[in-house]
């Protein structure tokens, strides 16, 4: 038997075992490198997915960043080809939105916390300045939420015109502005700070409230609400 027919059996008996491991006792007991090297069974049809799994592992720092990579980032990663690039970004954009719909399905949004964890799923790993807004009932129900805008902050009166065009297509009673510093300080720039005020003022026009402007960062947030010196700006 020929060292290729050799690996090639070994390979399939550890494929054989994995796939039982978890028929009999769920996915749970699986490592994050295990339960990557599985799923990888399925693009890579034929040799050693471990080395691959730990490589993406070791590249990213954990399986959430595996799964939020863009498949150019997971290409560079040494045995993964498109398919497998593919795959993967399709499973973690299956998660995120499994998770997003969950929050969607919140009845009522009671406390600034909720809130502020709400705007904060959909800023995972974005690594990009972009502007979302949020839009409630008079019960604080959800009615949409998504991003307006990407870029540096939103701070010009004509583009913040648009953005009160496309929230009254939703007909809310409070609306939430959120956006991203990807590096430095959660703290609004005066141009935040304007941005704000200019987007309370035009929303009121339309018995539309601005509820909070919050900013988020990798480490932490900073809500406009929750700071005394800004309670004027909100509904």
């Amino acid at each position: 038997m020929s060292n290729q027919t050799t690996k090639k059996n070994i390979h399939a008996g550890h494929r054989n075992r994995v796939r039982k491991k978890v028929l009999d006792n769920g996915f749970k007991q699986l490592e994050d490198h295990e339960l990557l090297e599985l799923l990888l069974f399925y693009s890579i049809p034929q040799g050693d997915t471990n080395n691959i799994a730990h490589n993406l592992i070791n590249e990213f720092g954990n399986l959430a960043n595996v799964f939020h990579a863009t498949t150019k980032e997971l290409m560079r990663v040494n045995g993964i080809g498109e398919v497998s690039a593919v795959q993967i970004s399709a499973v973690g954009e299956l998660c995120t939105r499994t998770i997003n719909s969950e929050v969607l399905k919140k009845k009522s949004y009671k406390s600034n916390e909720e809130v502020i964890a709400l705007i904060k799923t959909h800023f995972i790993n974005v690594t990009q300045e972009k502007l979302l807004i949020a839009c409630f009932d008079s019960a604080m129900r959800l009615k949409s939420i998504g991003f307006v805008g990407e870029g540096d902050s939103v701070s010009v009166t004509s583009e913040l015109k648009h953005i009160v065009s496309k929230i009254l297509d939703h007909d809310p009673v409070f609306v939430v502005m959120a956006h991203n510093h990807p590096q430095g300080s959660a703290l609004p720039s005066g141009a935040d700070i304007d941005a704000t005020n200019t987007l309370s003022v035009l929303l009121r026009k339309f018995n539309i409230y601005l509820y909070d402007h919050v900013i988020v960062n990798p480490n932490s947030y900073y809500s406009m609400r929750e700071d005394e010196r800004y309670t004027s700006i909100f509904g």
